[in-house]
């Protein structure tokens, strides 16, 4: 049928079909009863209702969302997104997936306005879903998002509110990092990187009893801490020492297992002595602006003491009546 016979039909100008045919406008919601009986079909399935059609259009932005992580093509991927928002407006994971999609190409947009619209756009997006989701995983995701969209927008103080909301402590702590600024946000970041420091050599050390993980961790902390000054840390190291002392042992280097033993020595006077400590203060420039409150111990028992206690073991009988090895059990701590 030409335009101007369908025209005919409906007493319209064939301009106004031409414009139906190229995208430009669309019918009056009043013809739609009109063409339908004409081609003998639906409403529904001018409008691509039926449910075979949405069920196939849903699975095809499905599959564009369950895959977009692994496209680069980001300007594309925020297209798909805006349709999949358009069609079905109130399917949160679609509108989660457009947010997201809206605050990577706006770190494509070399115009600053472009950029700011970009990111307002995301934080509004996830806002809604943060608004409408019943979903626990969905609305993690959310808030994550909205947090980064305000805080790249210079938004902090509401990007810093939705963080506060995050019931996680320690999901809180990563978002506060987007959030605070100058000298609170270095020693936000320095108390952070401190306790995962501790955590990490924790797993490295006993998840894996080598001379490798004992290396690795005197490594690790000689670099966080360049000037010796390792407060707490030493009962890191002299554990460390033991457990490498054990590895030698395993080889029979005693002279080896000596020396890692008395370096445990040295760690346990000194974590004897910051126990005595009511602050704890680092000097290192990783960890400058961290200062906790430390309670003292009104315990008799020493890190000297647990030392020695840890020499009772057997792996150490070979070198017991060595006289370096009996220097190591006198319990006298000089401050």
């Amino acid at each position: 049928m030409t335009q101007e016979k369908l025209a005919e039909l409906l007493s319209i100008s064939p301009q106004a079909v031409s414009r139906w045919e190229t995208d430009v406008a669309m019918p009056d919601i009043s013809l739609l009863p009109p063409l339908a009986n004409l081609f003998g079909v639906t409403t529904d399935r001018l409008l691509g209702m039926e449910t075979y059609q949405k069920d196939l259009r849903k699975a095809e932005f499905d599959e564009a969302f369950y895959r977009y992580w692994e496209h680069d093509d980001k300007e594309k991927n925020y297209k798909i997104a805006l349709r999949a928002v358009t069609e079905y407006p109130g399917n949160m994971e679609y509108v989660e997936w457009l947010a997201s999609a809206e605050y990577y190409v706006a770190h494509l947009k070399a115009d600053n306005k472009e950029y700011e619209k970009l990111l307002e756009s995301s934080a509004k997006h996830y806002k809604l879903v943060l608004d409408n989701t019943k979903d626990s995983k969905l609305y993690g995701k959310a808030l994550y998002g909205i947090v980064l969209a305000l805080s790249c927008n210079q938004k902090k103080a509401e990007a810093k509110e939705y963080a506060m909301s995050e019931e996680d402590e320690r999901k809180r702590d990563d978002l506060l990092c987007w959030c605070l600024e100058g000298e609170e946000k270095e020693k936000h970041c320095q108390g952070l990187t401190n306790t995962k420091l501790g955590e990490f050599l924790f797993q490295l050390r006993f998840r894996q009893s080598s001379i490798e993980a004992c290396e690795a961790v005197e490594k690790i902390l000689n670099i966080m801490f360049p000037d010796g000054n390792f407060q707490y840390y030493h009962n890191t190291l002299q554990y460390n020492c033991i457990s490498k002392a054990h590895c030698f042992c395993r080889t029979e280097q005693y002279d080896r297992v000596l020396e890692e033993l008395k370096k445990a020595r040295y760690h346990a006077e000194e974590m004897t002595k910051i126990n005595r400590q009511k602050i704890i203060k680092f000097t290192s420039p990783f960890f400058s602006l961290v200062e906790l409150e430390h309670t003292v111990t009104d315990s008799d028992v020493t890190d000297v003491d647990e030392f020695i206690g840890c020499l009772n073991n057997s792996s150490f009988d070979p070198i017991r009546e060595r006289e370096e090895f009996k220097a190591l059990l006198v319990r006298q701590v000089v401050f």
